[in-house]
């Protein structure tokens, strides 16, 4: 298209040591980025610990209450009229209203248990695909940093083979000298757009 083929030329008739410097700006402009990706992976990191802890602590209220409803039941299977727990006494009917109320909180907290855990699990998938997202943006980053080095390198190959044909060569190995060095100009644009 029209747009492309002035774009081309644009691009080419800018010079290279200028693209490869832009190039090389790029790839420094992803350094913020990258941190922040740390940033939240670190913050997500303690979330989580503290998640776990709440988790752990949830898991033992749960236990606790567990085996005190267990006992509960286990003392009313006895059929005594009157029960005593820490010096006090309690009729049947009491320890039967304490075991309802305290059934009902560990529903409410074993749900609440299990709610928490989801959340644990999905923070935590989370987490493990943004650590693997930093890893690649860490590696392409190496990579493109080596890529303009590369890009470098072969700038400074061009120009000392653009400063050699100009002396030596008769017209016609100037001529293929040069169409070798806009060739390799050409990969270099390609190269730096990639």
């Amino acid at each position: 298209s029209r747009f492309s083929r002035l774009s081309s030329v644009a691009r080419e008739s800018v010079p290279i040591e200028f693209q490869i410097d832009r190039a090389r700006g790029m790839v420094q402009d992803l350094a913020p980025e990258i941190r922040r990706s740390m940033h939240v992976i670190a913050k997500e990191e303690v979330a989580l610990e503290q998640l776990n802890t709440q988790i752990d602590g949830s898991e033992k209220k749960v236990e606790k209450d567990k085996s005190e409803i267990l006992r509960l039941q286990a003392d009313l299977g006895q059929g005594k009229d009157l029960y005593r727990y820490a010096s006090r006494s309690y009729t049947s009917d009491q320890v039967k209203q304490d075991l309802a109320r305290r059934f009902n909180r560990f529903k409410v907290t074993d749900e609440t248990l299990v709610n928490l855990k989801s959340m644990r699990d999905a923070r935590e998938r989370n987490l493990d695909a943004a650590q693997q997202k930093l890893a690649s943006m860490i590696n392409a980053r190496r990579k493109l940093e080596v890529d303009v080095q590369n890009l470098e390198a072969k700038r400074k190959l061009v120009e000392v083979a653009q400063a050699s044909s100009d002396y030596v060569f008769d017209d016609s190995q100037l001529a293929r000298a040069k169409e070798l060095i806009n060739d390799i100009r050409t990969q270099l644009d390609v190269s730096a757009k990639l």
